[in-house]
């Protein structure tokens, strides 16, 4: 499929949905709200957003800041964290969780820590890098 990117919402034990978007047709900013208030309503799986479909959300709204701006704003609507996964290489991969507005970092460790064992089923092994040690 031309232009289109990954977002899903996944729940590593029962649910997982993936939704593939071609971005030419569908805007892929209106999709991750339209997902992540799914995902709220029905109790939450966690949405997270592959780097391909970030990149064509930073293509929508024209920046880096812009996109991480939308996901801030829909991470805040929802109230659940929502994370961006990029592949750094062949088998490895970073994953950024954007927590809702007025989310301390503590808390937010905290969810984290909450659910380390779905985010490792999910994703691999995780550790929790703060923003002050990158």
């Amino acid at each position: 499929m031309r232009g289109g990117g990954e977002l899903t919402a996944n729940r590593a034990i029962p649910r997982h949905a993936t939704l593939t978007i071609d971005a030419e047709r569908v805007s892929p900013s209106r999709s991750i709200a339209a997902l992540a208030r799914a995902a709220a309503h029905s109790g939450g799986p966690l949405v997270c957003v592959t780097g391909r479909a970030y990149g064509e959300l930073v293509g929508e709204l024209g920046s880096d800041e812009a996109a991480a701006r939308h996901l801030a704003r829909v991470a805040t609507n929802s109230g659940h964290p929502i994370c961006v996964n990029f592949e750094t290489g062949a088998d490895t991969a970073t994953t950024v969780f954007i927590s809702p507005k007025g989310w301390s970092e503590d808390r937010l460790a905290g969810w984290a820590a909450g659910h380390h064992q779905e985010l490792e089923r999910a994703f691999g092994p995780a550790s929790v890098v703060r923003m002050e040690d990158l």
